[in-house]
């Protein structure tokens, strides 16, 4: 309840520290920063209760940093902010870069949790941007041999018509699967065979054959993409996410610099998904059907279950607390781990619930701030992502943040429908309508670049000279559109969107002991009842978090001048819904008017400490 009052009074106070922000730094949201600004940037940030961690170097000999905000606070629990991780999302990196100056203006969300702010993880990609030579790559400098020669880094993308932006170059060909669309003739579209069309164009990235082996830009500078590189899902097909996750330094910095801190209890991530907006997307296949398990026949007969049958994880739960020492929890994770069950791959339906509570509650939200959602999707979360590892993996609530997305065309009202003609011969004649050419996204990418960048999100087909072919045209989308407003746009977008994270983070669990009974049992023994509770909106851990079993324990213990005849002196809590309440009972023995100290103790959350009398 108090974090929801300091909310509130924080939410009155957004207008005036983001009105003051350009004014305290030398350095405000009205543009891009560089990586240099932004390292000099996080510098001012780091005084008094905050501190600046470098946790990795890039392959190109940039800083990896993470602000630490609350730094002399202890026994609290954590939040990691990571931004950009692709490196071509500008916008990100200001967005984390704003939290960080909303966080170090007001203390209300820095008194009893933690920060960790990581604006640049990928800082040789997101050089580029600011480059002559944009690109809009998402790889860093690491040298990788992508068409596995003696060279490496040595066939990249070339700037044909000196314009300053890679985009494409289409080549006329009798081998051609492309032609130009009917419907916006500054678009290429696939021939369709079944249409009676041919090809006429080849497409290609914009560019030379520079080591002459027949291939275009198949080896260009750098790299790994740092932003697929970590371990959940690794898609190791992809040249781009190197040979194994962790392998570029960047990715090896971030997983150590989390693991020894798992105080670290939610996680957010600012890129192109949005599990803020959209909860995170299930349907992969291989997952285990935890509605479904089937218990193998090496073990039907220890847990007396029957191996011809399908079980839910809840009545498979069941069947090994009959079987397991006392005092033994039996979790979902202990089960998935006996039954080899193999890792997740879906969310998990429990967990959906409260990310599809938050999206609904976001899109509230943003209506009352007048802040359309009638955008383009966002990117689903790609394999080998910082926001799917923190779900899988870490087993915490992973939220991520689509602070930009284009705007979808308005469809023009509809004529009314004349009154339908009765003769149906006549209807029968009538030839069926256009298939429209253009995708919602080609119509929506075309009207921002003409209405919003006078037409220069799109580069018109010019005709260069080429080395290897006769006819070749450059042009195409410019790089950035997708991710990149123009910088007037930055510090309205942050401000509306932002507060929503420090909404969030007032719904970390929040344990108690909410009440404790002592009942004399006679001869100098006691039963002690505690009353434990979770007074947080989310539950610890979450559902993934208990199947991993990655997220510390929560563990309630008692220490005292007692005799402990029944229960334990270390009572790990299990999972704890949200709002829930759990009773946990002991007998003791013990003279009257003895006192005992029970103490709610983690790594992750603040203790709970509370004395109790005996017999008093």
């Amino acid at each position: 309840m108090v974090k929801k009052l300091l909310y509130l009074c924080f939410s009155g106070m957004l207008i005036f520290i983001s009105s003051g922000l350009k004014a305290q730094s030398d350095t405000g949201f009205e543009k891009y920063h560089t990586n240099r600004e932004v390292q000099q940037l996080l510098k001012e940030f780091s005084s008094g209760n905050a501190k600046l961690h470098t946790i990795a170097e890039s392959p190109g000999g940039e800083p990896i940093t993470v602000l630490e905000i609350g730094a002399n606070l202890s026994d609290v629990p954590a939040i990691f902010v990571g931004a950009n991780f692709e490196g071509n999302v500008p916008l990100a990196t200001e967005g984390a870069l704003y939290l960080a100056k909303l966080l170090m203006d007001s203390t209300a969300y820095t008194k009893d949790v933690k920060w960790y702010i990581m604006p640049q993880p990928n800082p040789d990609a997101a050089a580029v941007y600011f480059s002559a030579l944009k690109t809009g790559q998402a790889t860093n400098l690491f040298k990788i041999n992508n068409d596995g020669d003696e060279a490496t880094d040595e066939d990249g993308p070339d700037d044909l018509n000196g314009d300053g932006l890679i985009t494409q170059m289409r080549i006329k060909s009798i081998e051609g699967s492309y032609i130009v669309s009917k419907e916006d003739a500054r678009l290429m579209k696939k021939a369709d065979k079944k249409e009676g069309e041919r090809g006429v164009y080849k497409l290609l990235t914009e560019g030379i054959d520079n080591d002459k082996d027949g291939k275009y830009n198949e080896d260009g500078v750098g790299g790994i993409n740092v932003g697929i590189s970590f371990p959940h899902l690794f898609p190791y097909e992809n040249k781009e996410a190197g040979l194994y996750a962790g392998q570029t330094p960047e990715v090896y910095g971030i997983l150590r610099f989390i693991f020894d801190r798992p105080e670290i209890s939610m996680v957010y991530t600012l890129g192109t998904s949005n599990f803020c907006l959209v909860p995170p997307k299930g349907g992969r296949k291989g997952d285990a059907n935890l509605d479904k398990l089937k218990i193998p026949r090496r073990y039907a007969t220890m847990l007396n279950a029957d191996a011809n049958k399908t079980y839910t994880m809840d009545e498979a739960i069941e069947l090994f607390k009959a079987v397991v020492s006392p005092g033994t929890e039996v979790t979902s994770s202990l089960v998935a781990s006996y039954l080899s069950l193999g890792p997740a791959t879906n969310p998990l339906e429990d967990d959906l619930v409260f990310y599809k509570k938050y999206a609904e509650a976001y899109k509230k939200y943003l209506k009352a701030k007048d802040f359309s959602i009638e955008t383009l999707d966002p990117t689903p979360a790609k394999d080998g992502s910082f926001e799917l590892w923190a779900y899988y993996h870490l087993g915490v609530p992973s939220f991520s943040m689509q602070l930009f997305s284009i705007p979808k065309v308005k469809e023009e009202a509809k004529k009314e429908e004349e009154k339908e003609a009765s003769d149906d011969k006549k209807k029968k004649e009538e030839k069926p309508e256009k298939k429209d050419e253009l995708s919602e996204k080609d119509k929506a990418l075309l009207a921002y670049s003409d209405a919003e960048l006078d037409g220069a999100g799109f580069v018109a087909w010019t005709k260069v000279d080429h080395p290897d072919f006769d006819e070749v045209e450059v042009g195409g989308y410019a790089p950035y559109l997708e991710t990149t407003p123009k910088a007037d746009k930055i510090e309205s977008l942050l401000a509306t969107q932002l507060p929503w994270l420090l909404k969030l983070s007032t719904e970390l669990p929040e344990f108690a002991i909410a009440d404790k009974k002592v009942t004399d049992m006679g001869g100098g023994i006691y039963k002690l009842e505690l009353y434990v509770a979770n007074n947080g909106a989310l539950p610890y851990p979450i559902s993934m978090g208990q199947r991993n079993g990655q997220p510390a324990p929560v563990v309630l213990t008692l220490d005292g001048e007692v005799e402990l005849l029944e229960g334990k002196l270390r009572t790990p809590l299990g999972a704890l819904g949200a709002n829930q309440v759990k009773k946990y009972t002991w007998l003791l023995k013990a003279n009257k008017n003895k006192s005992i100290t029970a103490t709610i103790e983690s790594t992750v959350f603040t203790d709970v400490v509370e004395q109790i009398k005996i017999g008093g």
